[in-house]
């Protein structure tokens, strides 16, 4: 039994002393740092928006003030472009373990007229997110024609860790007040997820978020271009995700307080 659990030590040991090491991002000075910039551009015809009957869902006469065709219908639109110019990624660096301070204070949504709206950004639809980072949705909806939702049209925002084809629940929470907030820790277990907000009371109330581990990262707006500077000098992967096209990455090497271009081009699905 002895010679058993020393064996069993032994294997411990050594699985651990060969396991890779994950540091977490320090902040450092870099005296020499570069730029990385770049432009997304959209290929081919841009994806019709989808629809949805107002009517299948709760307070539908508040709801179709904003997004609606005039015909019964909200209508969304995930797949914005402008002059060829793709709008709502997130262009950003993973691997990278070092570098200018990283001050984040959390992920602010709101509601407004039935739709999620991300905080602080260029992008409505895509924002990035922390782990442990807290997590924030204000309802700011309320219909006073409606006694029911006088004070507040009832949420409900699910929040999903999205891996490939599955899913995960990382809060599910109603919000039945105007001026109500939820604030919850971004509580990721995978290490390749993207995170969904999407209401169980309005299923076409929807907004997507990259999660990061520093701050090289930037969020495209409707003009497709994005910068990320104080990059320490050397060879990276950038990536670039969108909600609905998916992943992208790029080969990119930033020389000292110089200069780097990467360009990436989507088409629909």
């Amino acid at each position: 039994m002895k010679g058993f659990i020393a064996v069993f030590v032994l294997a411990v040991a050594v699985s651990v002393v060969g396991a890779p090491v994950v540091s977490a991002y320090e902040e450092a000075p870099v005296a020499d740092g570069g730029t990385i910039s770049g432009k997304v551009m959209f290929k081919g015809a841009v994806p019709a928006p989808k629809t949805f009957v107002f009517a299948k869902f709760p307070n539908a006469g508040f709801c179709e003030k904003a997004d609606s065709d005039g015909k019964g219908n909200r209508v969304v639109q995930q797949v914005n472009v402008k002059g060829g110019a793709l709008a709502d990624v997130v262009v950003y660096i993973e691997e990278i373990e070092k570098g200018k301070p990283f001050k984040f204070d959390g992920t602010d949504v709101k509601t407004d007229l039935c739709r999620f709206l991300v905080e602080g950004g260029p992008s409505k639809l895509t924002g990035v997110v922390v782990k442990k980072a807290e997590f924030r949705v204000l309802n700011n909806d309320a219909d006073p024609t409606d006694p029911k939702a006088a004070t507040g049209v009832l949420h409900n925002p699910h929040g999903y860790e999205i891996s490939g084809a599955s899913s995960s629940t990382i809060f599910n929470l109603p919000l039945p007040e105007k001026g109500q907030m939820i604030k919850k820790p971004m509580v990721l277990r995978k290490k390749e997820s993207t995170v969904k907000i999407e209401c169980d009371q309005h299923n076409y109330m929807q907004v997507f978020f990259q999660p990061v581990a520093n701050p090289y990262y930037a969020i495209v707006g409707e003009d497709g271009t994005f910068s990320i500077d104080g990059v320490p000098p050397g060879s990276y992967e950038l990536h670039a995700f969108h909600p609905i096209l998916g992943l992208q990455e790029a080969k990119v090497t930033v020389p000292a307080k110089g200069k780097a271009t990467a360009d990436f081009a989507f088409a629909a699905k």
